[in-house]
């Protein structure tokens, strides 16, 4: 595929690229200047992206802030890296619909990132495995701690420690004993993570309605439905993580 040509757009509609100084660090400047780019320029997916030297002097920020802002948009499904080919646009609503009003890439926040690539890798086809064959009596489990979520209210560390516990039953309902002692390897990041994005401004109507379409995907045993629920969610979760904005 071949490089479309686009170039950064010097009018005064085009967004004030935000210079490496500027608060926020280095990647979260190259991250908002790469999402800026790729709006300003009208991109259209499959398209190449410049070069990386070259990108990286047009966005004016460090080539090593540009690689972390390059892979947290890959894990955001917003773009495509190719090995010895280059970078490609995969999705537009990726970097437009639901993104926060500000962004950070801080280093553990990019650890958690990568917690979630590897969470997108595993958890849709639990929940699948989960829609085919979780007990009566575990659809019953899902569901008390989905509503125990809810009446959770305003309380974020019980929340994130309660929406861990409900991905941890789907997990379990999934019936592979190698997944469940694999993702319970992983509990001190997991917990990690929802403590991370439990302090940043998370959407509380839309957790709640990624939850209500996960558990009902598992109850209707549709296990397509489930799969696409959790990406979902997932994908949400990861603007969570990016979310600059405080409580």
């Amino acid at each position: 595929m071949k490089s479309s040509g686009v170039s950064l757009r010097s009018d005064s509609k085009s967004r004030r690229l935000k210079a490496p100084d500027e608060p926020g660090g280095n990647a979260s400047s190259a991250l908002e200047n790469l999402r800026s780019f790729i709006q300003d320029s009208n991109l259209k997916p499959g398209t190449k992206l410049p070069p990386e030297r070259t990108l990286a002097a047009m966005l004016q920020v460090g080539r090593p802030a540009l690689r972390e802002a390059i892979k947290a948009l890959s894990i955001l499904g917003a773009l495509v890296s190719r090995r010895g080919d280059g970078t490609y646009l995969k999705s537009v609503a990726a970097v437009t619909s639901g993104w926060p009003a500000n962004a950070e890439v801080p280093e553990v926040r990019l650890d958690m990132l990568e917690l979630l690539e590897l969470r997108k890798m595993v958890e849709p086809r639990a929940a699948g495995l989960a829609a085919s064959h979780a007990s009566v009596e575990d659809l019953r489990e899902i569901e008390r701690a989905r509503l125990a979520i809810e009446n959770a209210g305003s309380d974020w560390k019980a929340v994130g420690e309660l929406d861990f516990a409900l991905h941890q039953l789907i997990i379990a309902a999934a019936g592979n004993s190698i997944l469940r002692d694999t993702y319970k390897y992983l509990t001190p990041l997991l917990l990690k993570s929802r403590e991370i994005t439990s302090r940043t401004a998370r959407d509380w109507e839309r957790m709640r309605k990624d939850h209500l379409e996960i558990v009902k995907a598992l109850v209707q045993r549709e296990t397509k439905s489930a799969e696409a629920a959790m990406m979902n969610h997932l994908h949400h979760v990861g603007f969570d993580l990016i979310a600059a904005r405080k409580r």
